[in-house]
């Protein structure tokens, strides 16, 4: 299966779980998943169109709920408390920084009753852990697990970030069994990997009008890939690039055009440059600027 059927399943078995239990009735407890990969492995990407598509089609649970999440993004070191104001600012209700953690999180518990949401994604949580200690990690830990066990608003949680997170997780047994992983492995460029990049780049294109059937073929995606260590999500920011640079007047992208971006991006010479090259594999790709 492709990375987004992997994460799909998962994510389906989630919500399964947590509509079940409010079906039932009986007191039940909400699961979620921990998402890792490397920078650049996509994985951002791969959960907001993971969410998109849940959306799309269970728009509501068979127990009656729409289908509602909200999405956190750390951008840098944090706290459990500043993650609380954070996600208070989002749920659109204003908060002074001067209350307790226990008061933000209880009334981040109250405001996601309220408004119906029941999935909340907290991306890049490696900015968060990184400052905690065991103690203080163990803490953060079991407030997830109160979040997910709630007698009457129990949520599902979706961590992700890099590979570090694991050890996180796997610090509380209890933790751990509630949470399933979901690797972010890097693209195969000699399986159907590759047509997950076309249809990505086939639905940008056509949402601004461009036209990409001069370079829709095996050849150019796996030069794609290789020259982007096979991260997907080096490989999707390219191909915003080289969307949005296309000369005025022109809706119509080939090979030079990508050659041209390539090298801007990366600083190359012309003889390290994987869409000007024969035998691009021989490229330098792990270096900017790259001569040899």
């Amino acid at each position: 299966m492709s990375r987004a059927d992997d994460l799909d399943v998962l994510l389906n078995a989630a919500v399964d779980d947590y509509d079940a239990g409010r079906l039932s009735g009986a007191h039940s407890e909400g699961s979620g998943l921990v998402v890792v990969g490397e920078s650049g492995s996509g994985k951002t990407t791969e959960i907001n169109q993971a969410l998109i598509r849940l959306k799309q089609t269970r728009a509501s649970l068979e127990s009656g709920i729409e289908t509602k999440f909200v999405q956190i993004a750390l951008d840098g070191e944090t706290t459990w408390k500043a993650l609380g104001i954070q996600v208070l600012n989002e749920l659109g209700y204003e908060m002074s920084a001067k209350r307790t953690e226990h008061e933000i999180w209880a009334r981040i518990r109250i405001q996601l009753q309220g408004q119906g949401i029941w999935l909340l994604h907290i991306d890049e949580c490696q900015h968060m852990f990184q400052t905690l200690g065991e103690k203080e990690t163990r803490k953060v830990i079991n407030a997830l697990k109160t979040f997910m066990k709630h007698r009457q608003w129990p949520v599902v949680i979706i961590l992700s970030g890099i590979p570090e997170l694991l050890d996180k997780v796997n610090l509380d047994p209890q933790f751990r069994n509630l949470m399933s992983p979901v690797a972010m492995r890097p693209l195969n460029p000699l399986s159907d990997d590759l047509d997950e990049l076309d249809t990505a780049f086939y639905q940008m294109a056509e949402s601004i009008g461009a036209d990409i059937e001069d370079i829709r073929d095996e050849d150019t995606y796996r030069r794609m890939a290789y020259g982007h260590q096979n991260m997907y999500g080096r490989v999707f920011r390219f191909m915003v690039d080289v969307l949005a640079t296309l000369p005025d007047g022109s809706n119509r992208v080939n090979r030079l055009h990508m050659a041209q971006r390539y090298a801007a991006k990366t600083g190359c010479l012309p003889g390290q440059n994987v869409f000007e090259r024969d035998d691009y594999e021989k490229c330098n790709v792990a270096q900017l600027m790259a001569e040899s």
